[in-house]
């Protein structure tokens, strides 16, 4: 999750300029490895309409157009840190999937219910989608991974990931361009994954 601005509805937007903003208090280890597992696009951005820009909201928020749904790789559902690699550029893909839908399901079944971050980005997309914006162009593409700490004892891995995101547009309802959103690359946040009933869930993001 990237931090953007805040919009004139009553919506918190992530995702543009700055890094994910989370709730973890843990105190992280020092980065012991990388990983450059390759993983096609994936999460963030969602910068807000101008002050200007009036809207009504929609009384029955649908997803506001269909694309192919993310499938996770076989090395995405392996307990090891390659495996927890993949399914960071999975979960990258599903985030660039839910804001350019609005279909926040699968985000919501990744994701833990404590997941601050998590619950954050859902309801940002829905406010999106309620009030009839879309972005346009929209694809973060995952780069690599850095981990923090691994400890398979417990079943968890901390780690930085790094994005790329070309600039895209958000319209409204009417197709309207309410705003363009510059690019980003070489952004990072935090990703914080456990590994729970044979899966990876996404325990909280940055």
């Amino acid at each position: 999750m990237i931090q953007l601005h805040r919009a004139a509805v009553p919506l918190v937007t992530l995702a543009a300029t700055g890094l994910l903003v989370g709730c973890s208090n843990e105190t992280v280890a020092a980065p012991v490895a990388r990983s450059t597992t390759t993983a096609t696009s994936g999460p963030v951005a969602t910068p807000t309409p101008s002050e200007t820009q009036e809207t009504s909201p929609r009384s029955d928020p649908t997803t506001t157009r269909s694309l192919p749904v993310p499938e996770l790789s076989e090395l995405g559902t392996t307990f090891t840190q390659d495996g927890a690699s993949a399914f960071a550029g999975y979960y990258i893909q599903v985030l660039n999937y839910s804001r350019n839908t609005g279909d926040v399901a699968l985000l919501h079944s990744i994701s833990d219910s404590g997941c601050s971050g998590c619950d954050y980005d859902i309801r940002e997309i829905t406010g999106y989608l309620t009030h009839g914006y879309e972005h346009v162009g929209l694809e973060t593409r995952f780069r690599e991974t850095w981990f923090r700490s691994w400890d398979p004892a417990i079943g968890e891995i901390q780690m930085d990931v790094t994005v790329d995101r070309p600039p895209h547009v958000i319209v409204d309802a009417s197709g309207h361009e309410i705003e363009q959103v510059p690019g980003l690359t070489g952004e990072t946040f935090f990703l914080w994954l456990k590994w729970i009933d044979g899966h990876w869930i996404v325990w909280e993001a940055e």
